[in-house]
């Protein structure tokens, strides 16, 4: 976030003293002082400010600039009570995949769908959502077909399609992640299967208005190559996606693919360094973990909830734990401490809606301790055919209820895929360029 001198800096900018720039400055603008009318601009919705960007000069240079993107972003930072939820469905079209906003309500009747735009060039049943909680408001989506990645902002309805990259067939996974010291997204995709003997893996980056994807300035160390490449692994045959959270990317690392227990359970890429980490492994990653099949290693993925990484434990119909989802939160990177967050025993009708589908993932949080804090939950289970059933909860960890806000069948076009794509991500607010 600026600093108050950076804050000052935009006030001065958009509010000029001098008596020639004043006279396009609004009327209701002179009327307050600077800094008041800057706290009162930066509350305001995307859609407010999109249509204000006609009324001055002043303010549509204001409302494109860097600092109060980033200024807006860090205002409107409040977790919502309620979730909204960016949906990727089909049209009618074979080439054609729209956008929608999704904001349920307590009653299914006066639930809202608005479509905030079509992208024309993406497949509509194998379009899908990589990540399930947007980076600075943005989102990236993935055409399998095409195939091509998309970069949308859902609430300036803005949209771009990457370069096709030069290996798009091989086994990779991607993720979107923001750099701090630019102010500029980058998407990074990790890319299994090379036939180079010196290299075996390799790290791609797109960063915006770029013609072309670019090697990651510091490569993929030979000592973090074995970990990368159970990273996608796991990735590919679950459909775990990264997830972004304190200027890293990060990938769940697969137990059963290192031959030796490993100290590291999360492979991590510093997206403004473009650099390789790794985190420790949590406690319940004992010895013998790496004995475990696919079947139970896609029970755990990851999650950034409360600004804090996460991983979620899966342990349906597991003994002697029971069946439960836990999730356990990062306390610190450098100790590699865990700490178990929530428990969610599934028991009564929880345990009917969570304890069928085949995936089950824990894609965020809203509200906090004050609003009351609901768990976003999303589930899938094949139907027929290509067809599955998709559902979003929220979970109340304190009164411990559940209560369904979305349920759809989707088509999707599998390929050699296991397990379908998500079409679902939170929404946020935000005023980023794509």
């Amino acid at each position: 976030m600026p600093s108050c001198g950076e804050a000052a800096k935009i006030t001065a900018e958009a509010f000029p003293s001098n008596k020639r720039k004043k006279a396009v400055v609004p009327l209701c603008a002179r009327l307050l002082p600077d800094d008041m009318m800057l706290e009162v601009l930066l509350r305001l919705p995307v859609k407010s400010i999109l249509r204000f960007q006609a009324v001055c000069r002043s303010w549509a240079a204001l409302f494109s600039s860097k600092d109060f993107c980033s200024l807006h972003m860090a205002t409107s930072k409040v977790p919502p009570q309620a979730p909204k939820l960016l949906v990727v469905s089909p049209t009618a079209e074979l080439d054609s995949t729209s956008v929608c906003s999704y904001s349920p309500s307590s009653s299914s009747s006066s639930s809202r769908d608005a479509l905030l735009f079509t992208v024309d060039s993406a497949r509509r049943n194998s379009a899908e959502v990589v990540m399930p909680s947007p980076c600075c408001g943005l989102t990236l989506l993935f055409d399998a077909v095409a195939p091509a990645y998309y970069v949308c902002n859902a609430s300036t309805r803005e949209v771009t399609r990457l370069p096709p990259h030069s290996l798009p067939k091989y086994d990779s996974s991607a993720g979107l992640g923001f750099d701090a010291r630019t102010r500029e997204y980058k998407v990074v995709r990790l890319i299994n299967g090379l036939s180079d003997e010196k290299e075996t893996i390799r790290c791609d980056v797109y960063t915006p208005g770029a013609d072309r994807w670019r090697p990651a300035a510091g490569g993929v160390p030979f000592k973090w190559s074995l970990f990368a490449n159970s990273a996608v692994a796991h990735a590919m045959v679950n459909k775990i996606p990264p997830v972004f959270e304190n200027g890293y990317l990060h990938w769940l690392i697969n137990p059963s693919l290192i031959i030796r227990r490993p100290r590291a359970a999360i492979i991590s890429f510093s997206v403004a360094e473009e650099t390789f980490g790794c985190v420790r492994s949590p406690p319940f990653w004992g010895p013998g973990e790496n004995l475990r099949s696919w079947s139970q290693s896609e029970r755990e993925h990851l999650v950034v909830m409360d600004d804090q990484l996460c991983i979620v434990r899966d342990l349906r119909n597991r003994t002697p734990d029971g069946s439960t989802l836990e999730i356990w939160g990062l306390l610190d990177y450098g100790s590699g401490d865990w700490s178990l967050k929530h428990r969610i025993d599934l028991f009564a009708q929880v345990g009917r809606e969570l304890g069928e589908p085949k995936v089950v993932r824990v894609i965020g949080s809203v509200g906090n301790g004050t609003l009351g804090k609901k768990i976003v939950i999303a589930t899938s289970e094949c139907w027929v055919d290509e067809k599955f059933q998709k559902k979003v909860y929220t979970y109340d960890p304190r009164c411990q209820v559940l209560e369904a806000i979305l349920s759809v069948i989707e088509t999707h076009t599998r390929l050699t895929r296991l397990i379908p794509g998500s079409r679902f991500s939170l929404f946020e607010e935000s005023l980023a360029p794509v």
